[in-house]
């Protein structure tokens, strides 16, 4: 057995409690330090953050260094690890929102943030409505709703918005970085689809319409689609007029549907020529309602030939052209049908006229003698026949020419002709008409 002196023992003693006090502090020079005092957590730990907006978050509890993850960092981006309590964040507009949020609800995307301190302690935000979410923050980051409506369709589907030949009422919350923004101007535009924006003051219709949020933000318009349609996606765009920032919104335009025929006016077209030799030619228009545009058409025999093979308009417009000549004549039909199916023809008929070609008269040529001195000219007269005449001589020294019904005859004045007597045939290509030609048989 050892003894040691009172002085030793106190200064073990002494050394003892000095490392049990800093084992409890949790090291060297760690005592009064606040960042290890407390549990983990986050503040706030839940609530909305607007997209495009900075948002600060405060760290308590625990001991940097923090260690910070996202579960949508393409979305919340944080920072991977701070030294300090605090950390600011700017979320993007979330492209995928929450399911089963309410119609019109704010959309958001709900994110989880998880912090791991220095010490081994952990922290996640709940999940859902009572933990972070990121709020869409667009210039109408609300949204539009359709109500009420007027549908003069039996039956229409639950929760249609838009129905054919009726009017929508369609509003709208105003938001500018979360915020609901009144007395601001918005135009409302057609994109895509058969409706227009009626005018409150003048019950007018157009494709644009120009009004101010109310006191609240809230913007009312009224949208009318047109009678007839099927159904379709509409598109309308919002723009606020101030910034030229635009909205586009898409929803569905319930179709009155197809009728399975359709009307067409007229439903037959007849050409008639003017002579039994002519068979009828001309242009016209074909209608065609009581269907789904766009309406399609085709033509039976290439004789039809179609100046537009769709139309969108309501009544469908088709023009075309019908050529013909000489009989036979043609008859032929241009079908006609719509987006839902539905079809008919049109019967295209050319026809002969019952007016008789004149019948040209009789061929002849008078005089048929003529006497001609040397180098000089006489003429006789053509008529009748084809209209078109060329001549021959018997004699080289005795010429012919033909102008419109005039034949003029020249006995050159030079050369010596077999006889006294020569002759010029005219002819009209298929009668022949002689001209008896007297003259001296030796010009000098």
């Amino acid at each position: 057995m050892k003894f040691h002196s009172p002085s030793t023992v106190l200064g073990a003693a002494l050394a003892l409690v000095a490392a049990l006090f800093l084992t409890s502090c949790g090291g060297g020079g760690a005592a009064g330090n606040p960042d290890v005092s407390g549990v983990l957590t986050m503040q706030p730990s839940a609530g909305t953050v607007y997209a495009g907006i900075p948002f600060t978050f405060q760290v308590q509890g625990g001991r940097p260094p923090y260690t910070i993850n996202s579960s949508e960092q393409s979305l919340l981006a944080v920072p991977s690890r701070i030294d300090g309590h605090s950390f600011t964040v700017v979320a993007n507009n979330p492209g995928v929102i929450d399911v089963g949020l309410q119609p019109g609800a704010l959309p958001v995307r709900s994110v989880l943030i998880s912090i791991r301190s220095g010490d081994g302690q952990t922290f996640t935000s709940v999940s859902g409505a009572s933990g972070i979410q990121v709020a869409q923050n667009f210039l109408t980051g609300y949204g539009i709703s359709f109500s009420p409506i007027t549908c003069p369709i039996a039956a229409p589907p639950a929760n249609t918005q838009v129905c054919a030949g009726g009017q929508s009422a369609v509003q709208m919350s105003a938001t500018f970085n979360g915020s609901l923004a009144g007395n601001r101007q918005f135009t409302f535009q057609v994109l895509k689809g058969h409706f227009q924006f009626v005018f409150p003051q003048t019950g007018v219709v157009g494709n644009s319409v120009t009004t101010i949020s109310d006191h609240s933000g809230n913007v009312l318009v009224v949208l009318q689609a047109n009678a007839g349609v099927g159904t379709e996606i509409g598109v309308l765009r919002v723009i606020d007029t101030a910034t030229g920032v635009y909205d586009d919104h898409a929803f569905i335009i319930q179709g009155a549907g197809g009728t399975g025929t359709l009307t067409l006016v007229p439903d037959s077209v007849t050409f008639t020529g003017n002579l039994t030799t002519d068979c009828g030619s001309g242009q016209a228009s074909i209608l065609a309602f009581d269907g789904t545009p766009p309406y399609t058409a085709i033509a039976t025999i290439p004789q039809i030939n179609l100046a537009n093979t769709t139309s969108s308009t309501q009544p469908g417009v088709f023009n075309f052209t019908l050529n013909a000549g000489a009989p036979p004549c043609p008859v032929g039909s241009i079908a006609i049908s719509d987006s839902a199916g539905a079809h008919a023809a049109a019967t295209v008929t050319s026809a002969a006229g019952a007016g008789k070609a004149p019948t040209p008269p009789t061929f002849q040529v008078a005089p048929n003698t003529i006497t001609l001195a040397c180098g000089s000219s006489g003429s006789v007269s053509a008529v009748g026949g084809t209209g078109s005449y060329s001549t021959t001589s018997s004699t080289p020294n005795i010429t012919a020419t033909v102008s419109g019904n005039t034949v003029t005859i020249t006995r050159l004045n030079s050369g010596t002709n077999p006889t006294p007597d020569s002759t010029v045939n005219v002819t009209d290509g298929a009668n022949i008409g002689s001209v008896t030609v007297t003259s001296p048989v030796t010009c000098p």
